[in-house]
């Protein structure tokens, strides 16, 4: 796509009109040469705020890839398909998928300037649906993230009591029909505390029960959070990740040598964690083990791959892009791409390596085995702070602990907002004469709003069904047409001379094969295995009755004919304004070219180069006139 910049100079009488034109682009039409001096003046000319520095862009990066995944799920993926085996497609799966899409997204952002929205829009105007795809997906996701910051704030607070509130002693029955009080006992504690404590969850998703209100006031300190670091953008966030992206790994590393402090049971935990084969102390033995190399025959071994990097490197959210929006057009993303991913994936093991050495002390002492741990939030929430409860000091661990999670999820918190904000700054959707803080107070009270249900009694049971059909077939369809509209539309050629003049170094044919058909071809096979599974696997959900069911806390349950909708809601939401979209775009221009008279659809966007050229079209004419 071109766009071009119109310059009239002031005419005698006795002299021409003469047009100067300039390509304001980074190629020119053929795609045959890089426009430098153009780009250097872009810089400076197009007024878009940029970092402050380079490291506050590492660090920002760095918080919005590093989150809670790398802390619940990736270690549990591990234990579940084989131990280190299940590194080779994890690491096969980020060379052919993970480090091209993030090397994409951060062209955009760089090459356009701009967020998702308007940044596919400049590739092709049928493609702003990718956009919007892109901003509902990081929105929903949001809401129900805050969620799980809601909990983190209420344990955090929890843990300065004398005693831990979850390895206290159980309360009093009065009889052994006296639910769910007679359903803890000193091996369950923390999951007593957490389910009918914390959550008081009610016995399915429809019965919302009232507001907890303790967890509906963690919930408002969430969004409050979120507020005063994003109330100037960058300037704000960019300096508050000094503190939430770094402290973290503090708070990792003296978590990890403490547990190494407690024993045998830790060596033993890191062991199981690398090979789920080893007999864990005390532990019953599974008849039903799989040779750790059997685990590459499974397809959903290699489908969970995949799936962890999407989550871990925040791919398809707008995050990565609207970050590198702000960066000076010549940035060299290539190396801070490869450099991130490194840090990225290095922490995934070495978080595992911490919960399983932290978890495996404590079995150890209480004589029991590990092979039952869930994940997502009841890793954290349950079987690490039980762990953590039977250490010297454990409110002190405690605390640090969530404080960790707290800022683990803070930060991809912020970069999901920036993602959205950064791509509605290039929309008309929302007025140009409202102040940023006041568009970020109004979406952080509505967010709020819109979140409520997440602190009713059926709450866990609603941020489950978010987590489960939110994100995940979206998610990667919107990276298949990310990786389509880069390699196929723009052309490859156009991004790979793009590449060498953002960064110094032109792609080699490795590259060159994985963005134009490699990286493709894996995302559609990977697309197409996630429909059919999701198509054939039973929509059911896991509601909590305690133990009215033996050992059993909870039993699988089908969602009531409004769960299946919002399911589906969530679901096509999003990715419907990818045709829907570009449909808009197409259709006038198809109806023009077969002799119909069409009415032009305004997209909802406003881009710089549309207003030059309309400016250049309005002095052309003003220009005509005064010299007739």
């Amino acid at each position: 796509m071109d766009h071009i910049l119109v310059y009239h100079d002031e005419l005698e009488d006795d002299e021409e009109e003469v047009i100067e034109v300039k390509e304001y682009d980074a190629v020119d039409e053929a795609g045959d040469k890089p426009l430098q001096a153009e780009r250097e003046e872009e810089k400076a000319d197009d007024g878009r705020e940029e970092w402050a520095n380079q490291f506050e862009f590492i660090l920002s990066t760095i918080g919005s890839v590093v989150g809670l995944g790398n802390l619940w799920r990736f270690p549990i993926k591990v234990k579940q398909y084989g131990g280190a085996v299940f590194l080779i497609p994890y690491f096969t799966m980020l060379i052919i998928e993970g480090i091209p899409l993030f090397m994409v997204e951060m062209w955009i952002g760089q090459k356009f300037r701009a967020g998702c929205i308007a940044g596919f829009y400049k590739i092709h105007k049928a493609l702003s649906g990718i956009g919007f795809a892109t901003w509902m997906i990081s929105f929903y996701t949001n809401l129900y993230y805050n969620a799980i910051i809601m909990y983190t704030i209420y344990y955090f607070f929890a843990s300065f009591q004398k005693t831990l509130p979850w390895a206290q002693d159980c309360p009093v029955a009065e009889s052994a029909t006296d639910f769910p009080t007679a359903c803890c006992t000193e091996n369950n504690t923390a999951s007593y505390y957490w389910y009918f404590e914390v959550l008081k969850i009610s016995p399915n998703i429809e019965t919302a029960g009232s507001f907890n209100w303790p967890l509906t006031l963690c919930l408002l300190a969430a969004w409050l959070t979120c507020f005063l670091c994003m109330v100037k953008g960058i300037k704000t966030s960019g300096k508050v990740v000094y503190v939430t992206a770094v402290f973290p790994f503090i708070a990792l590393l003296g978590l990890f040598i403490m547990s190494l402090t407690l024993g045998d049971g830790a060596f033993a935990g890191l062991r199981y964690f690398f090979d789920p084969n080893y007999d864990f102390p005390n532990s019953t033995p599974n008849p039903d083990k799989v040779e750790s190399w059997g685990h590459l025959k499974n397809p959903y071994c290699w489908l969970e791959a995949a799936s962890q990097i999407f989550y871990s490197l925040s791919l398809g959210f707008g995050s990565c892009i609207a970050f590198a929006s702000y960066n000076p057009p010549r940035t060299n993303f290539f190396k801070y791409t490869l450099g991130i991913s490194v840090v990225n994936s290095a922490t995934s093991i070495f978080a595992g390596m911490t919960i399983f050495a932290i978890v495996g002390s404590s079995a150890y002492k209480r004589g029991v085995g590990i092979s039952d741990l869930s994940t997502g939030p009841g890793l954290a929430f349950i079987a690490v702070s039980e762990a953590i409860s039977s250490v010297p000091a454990s409110q002190l661990w405690s605390a640090l602990f969530f404080v960790m999670l707290f800022m683990l999820g803070i930060d991809s918190q912020f970069a999901g907002m920036e993602g959205m904000m950064t791509a509605l700054d290039d929309t008309t959707l929302i007025p140009k004469r409202l102040p940023r803080p006041v568009v970020i107070a109004l979406f952080c009270a509505f967010s709020f709003l819109l979140g409520l249900p997440f602190s009713l009694q059926n709450g866990d049971y609603l941020v489950n069904l978010f987590d489960n059909y939110s994100a995940n077939f979206p998610l990667m369809l919107v990276a298949f047409f990310e990786v389509i509209a880069v390699s196929w539309v723009y052309g490859l050629t156009r991004f790979c001379k793009d590449f060498e003049y953002m960064t110094g170094y032109y792609p080699n044919i490795v590259w060159r094969a994985l963005w134009g058909v490699i990286t493709p071809l894996t995302l559609a096979f990977v697309t197409i295995y996630s429909i059919v599974d999701q198509l054939i696997a039973p929509m059911n959900y896991s509601t909590v009755i305690g133990c009215e069911n033996g050992d059993d806390w909870d039993v699988d349950a089908k969602y009531p004919g409004w769960g299946y909708f919002l399911a589906a809601f969530l679901t096509l939401s999003s990715f419907l304004f990818i045709p829907v979209m570009a449909a808009l775009a197409l259709i006038p221009d198809l109806l023009r070219t077969l002799g119909f008279r069409a009415v032009d659809i305004r997209l909802p966007l406003v881009c710089i180069e549309e207003e030059m050229k309309a400016n250049a079209v309005e002095m052309t004419e003003n220009c005509s006139t005064s010299k007739a």
